[in-house]
């Protein structure tokens, strides 16, 4: 064989070297390429289903946030309105006659006073006490099996409506504000019950 044939010979394996090498590399970048989609299409529905997930997830804090804030202004419109109610029981109890509110304070102080009390009248609105009340009021202790011996203050305590029983070192508040805060404490829930059913 001449030297020419050989040449020829080593170029035609040569160019098919390079043709198979070439398909080689063409395959493996096609293989790469389609791997390298596949990954990219499956973090792209990752990071979808995780935005979709963390999407969710505020969607549904937001709506429990504006359902507490929608239940905060409610509950203070419902605590509003309960202390006009008691407000205008106060006025109400204020606005009285003389002659009930005498009645009422003479019933409280039969439930609270022991008979060996002293007894301060508040400053306020208290046309309701006359000169008989201490002596109706230890006749009455009296009727109830109680001690009579409940003195007056001497001098009247203001700011309040109602009165004070007195006995050592400790009172007894019998005013409208102290009684209606009591009311209030105990009627609150049936108070709401009636006014905004159950809660």
């Amino acid at each position: 064989m001449n030297a020419q044939a050989i040449l020829n010979q080593i170029e035609a394996d040569a160019r098919e070297t390079a043709q198979k090498t070439l398909a080689d590399a063409q395959t493996k970048a096609e293989e790469m390429k389609t791997a390298s989609r596949a990954k990219i299409e499956g973090m792209h529905k990752e990071l979808l289903s995780q935005a979709q997930t963390e999407g969710d997830a505020l969607e549904q804090r937001m709506l429990r946030m504006a359902e507490l804030e929608e239940r905060k202004e409610l509950l203070a419109k419902k605590r509003a309105l309960m202390d006009e109610a008691f407000e205008m029981a106060g006025q109400k109890l204020s606005a009285a006659s003389n002659t009930e509110k005498r009645a009422f304070f003479l019933r409280q102080l039969l439930t609270f006073a022991t008979g060996s009390e002293q007894l301060a009248i508040g400053g306020e609105n208290a046309g309701w006490f006359d000169d008989r009340f201490l002596s109706d009021a230890n006749a009455a202790l009296l009727k109830a099996g109680k001690s009579a011996g409940l003195t007056l203050a001497p001098e009247k305590r203001s700011g309040c409506e109602g009165f004070l029983l007195i006995t050592g070192g400790a009172e007894i508040r019998c005013t409208f504000s102290a009684l209606l805060e009591e009311a209030r404490t105990n009627m609150e829930q049936a108070v709401a019950t009636d006014l905004f059913g159950k809660p």
